[in-house]
């Protein structure tokens, strides 16, 4: 009996291991963003922002636009995660369940690995209570949502620091866990205020992805292009011009040897969530994570442009996006991916340290840990996707979940219907995206 396939059956293989790797009908380009911000956010975690002497290094390029990348895509996901629901009734209670199941599951894997990482901010339920706050925002439309996102990123710092000024409120940088629900005030406040990626700005990340999903991204690239370059230039030109030109700078070089902050920090490694309160100034930077108006305005610029240039390379790539796929197969399980990152650190940290001299003068330990890092989540996400299914294996409990505990309504009928076929349609686009802790890019 002949072993030998026929160049027929070895087609039809061919054919099928492309479809898995670029689904028809799926916006790759928004897979291939999340890949680029699981990676950045990678660099970030990794890699030194600063050098001994306290000035950038490479690294930093990333520090800031990797979460927001995320955060935008988080609202993308949840609009396209709710479409089948929402357009089936038109209601935005038929889509309550999804959401809250899913911001539960989101929160409910933050604190878990809130309690066990020693390495990272994780802010997964950070992102879990934003799911459920925008959802109120689903039936709004693309500019409207444009509107309140931008209006959002320049008046919510304004709030936080008014708020935080008041009542004399200090950041408590401290990763989410299971302990924290001991202390439930400082708790919130952590989570709208003081902490890690405070919920109150960043938000507007969520709403400006909530209105890219609203659009028909294919036909409006041009549009997102001109918007994305505008709030980057907005962002960085105004801030440079109250830094540079207006005073800013001297003012905070004064506060700053005052109360001992670091301003080289601030302005271009991080500040982790908030800025001081010791001067109105503070909200003129747009260092990374300081979360001021022009932090805020220039990062959605690069996270739209980013967008933009994905989507833009699947649209000419056609039939060969399988070429993106160590890329998008990451970013279409992003909530496995990072979770398993979480852990990984843990493990090959301490690695890391205890050999020095890996790499030897080729590469630093660092590069040796990254690169490690990055090959086991592209292959093990490519294996996944060919091998067991088209979403991971978090992302496809949560739908699972979903699925039996909230079927999709049926507008033919006004019934119920399962989410496992065609009428699931973008319900298939997970819509389980992670932010990303302490120094992510």
């Amino acid at each position: 009996m002949s072993t030998h396939r026929s160049p027929a059956s070895a087609t039809a293989t061919g054919q099928s291991v492309l479809k898995r790797l670029s689904p028809a009908g799926r916006l790759l380009g928004l897979d291939a963003a999340r890949g680029i911000a699981l990676f950045a956010m990678m660099v970030t975690h990794i890699f030194a922002l600063s050098d001994p002497a306290g000035l950038p290094t490479w690294a930093a390029v990333f520090a800031g636009r990797a979460s927001a990348l995320f955060a935008v895509l988080a609202g993308c996901s949840l609009v396209l995660s709710t479409r089948s629901r929402m357009s089936a009734s038109g209601r935005l209670r038929d889509a309550v369940p999804s959401v809250l199941i899913r911001a539960g599951a989101i929160i409910f894997i933050g604190l878990c690995l809130g309690s066990v990482s020693t390495l990272l901010a994780v802010i997964l339920v950070n992102y879990g209570v934003m799911f459920a706050i925008a959802m109120l925002f689903l039936r709004l439309r693309a500019r409207s949502l444009f509107i309140i996102a931008i209006v959002w990123m320049v008046l919510s710092p304004v709030l936080s620091m008014v708020i935080r000024n008041q009542f004399g409120l200090e950041p408590m940088y401290s990763a989410m866990s299971w302990f924290d629900l001991a202390t439930p005030l400082t708790m919130l406040h952590d989570l709208v205020l003081t902490g890690y990626y405070p919920i109150l700005q960043w938000l507007s990340y969520i709403l400006l992805g909530m209105a890219v999903a609203k659009i028909d991204i294919g036909k409006h690239l041009m549009s997102l292009f001109a918007a994305g370059l505008g709030l980057f230039l907005v962002g960085k030109g105004i801030s440079w011009l109250l830094i540079n030109i207006a005073g800013g700078g001297s003012a905070l070089v004064r506060v700053s040897e005052l109360y001992g902050t670091d301003l080289n920090a601030a302005l271009f490694t991080g500040s982790y969530g908030v800025t001081p309160t010791t001067s109105w100034w503070w909200l003129a930077i747009s260092g990374p994570h300081s979360g001021t108006p022009f932090d805020l305005l220039s990062t959605a610029g690069t996270a739209l442009l980013t967008i933009v240039v994905c989507q833009s390379l699947a649209v000419l790539l056609g039939r060969r996006t399988w070429v993106l796929s160590p890329l998008t197969a990451p970013g279409s399980m992003p909530l496995s991916v990072y979770s398993a990152h979480v852990v990984l650190l843990e493990i090959t940290r301490p690695w890391i340290e205890a050999n020095p001299m890996l790499g030897g003068q080729a590469m630093t330990p660092q590069t040796v840990e990254f690169g490690l890092h990055v090959l086991v989540f592209i292959a093990s996400a490519l294996i996944w996707k060919l091998a067991i299914g088209a979403h991971g294996p978090l992302e496809g409990g949560i739908a699972a979940i979903i699925r039996s505990a909230s079927p999709v309504p049926d507008a033919r009928s006004g019934q119920t219907a399962a989410e496992s076929g065609p009428e699931a349609g973008p319900e298939a686009e997970p819509g389980s995206d992670t932010g990303n802790g302490n120094r992510v890019g």
